[in-house]
């Protein structure tokens, strides 16, 4: 199911004289281990690409944590809470017609994008993930790092979901296939769990935060080179 809707608010073309690059992944709390190298930890994830809905956790250490305090039945989606991680995750499918140079082939990457973030978010796989993002784009890779650290630990995230809301009219070609589409990318309050340890972050300001999203169509495909914050000083 897409993560996409238009906005409801306005955002004029004036705010696009103030922008500035802000990371959408969140920094490491508590106790858990930071990973030595974010590029490797994250592309590691790859070795878990095999068919099925992940039971969550990228690894035995957190099989023994169930969310709804018990083994949910096959093909049954569990969310994730202080129990354990998210059971039987759906895993993301690609849209058809997403890799077309469109206002309409984007606006499917994107909600693609945000459905492969918020795969790994809940189950410590980024390999649908990291494909759609260009190294430029350093705050998704070191998110996709520390959150799979994070599940190799036998720790898990609760909420921090992804919503893309596109603006009506602020699609813009930049030119040598670079665009950027404003709007906003709603992220859900997050916990983390490791080690009996919680950990809370408040994500509502990003309920209100204008954001542009720029990408770039290169080899018949979009990939994300990163977000920029509308109105933030320079």
């Amino acid at each position: 199911m897409h993560a996409l809707r238009y906005l409801t608010q306005t955002l004029t073309l004036a705010a696009l004289g103030a922008l500035v690059l802000s990371g959408c992944g969140e920094k490491s709390t508590g106790s858990i281990p930071e990973p030595s190298d974010s590029s490797s930890s994250a592309v590691s994830s790859a070795s878990n690409a095999a068919g099925g809905g992940s039971s969550g956790g990228a690894t035995a250490e957190a099989t023994e944590h169930f969310s709804g305090g018990s083994k949910a039945p096959e093909g049954e989606y569990r969310a994730a809470d202080e129990q354990g991680p998210a059971q039987n995750v759906p895993r993301p499918v690609e849209p058809e017609g997403m890799n077309v140079e469109s206002d309409e082939g984007l606006e499917k990457f994107l909600g693609y994008w945000a459905e492969s973030v918020n795969y790994g978010t809940q189950t410590g796989d980024f390999t649908y993930a990291l494909p759609l993002v260009s190294e430029a784009h350093e705050a998704d890779i070191e998110y996709f790092a520390w959150t799979e650290n994070l599940y190799s630990h036998g720790g898990w995230k609760a909420g921090g979901l992804r919503s893309v809301v596109l603006g009506d009219g602020l699609f813009v070609n930049q030119g040598n296939g670079t665009y950027t589409w404003g709007g906003n990318l709603i992220v859900q309050d997050s916990y983390t769990y490791h080690d009996g340890e919680m950990s809370f972050v408040d994500n509502s300001a990003s309920e209100t935060e204008g954001i542009y999203f720029e990408v770039e169509y290169k080899d018949n495909k979009w990939v994300m080179n990163g977000i920029e914050l509308v109105g933030a000083d320079q």
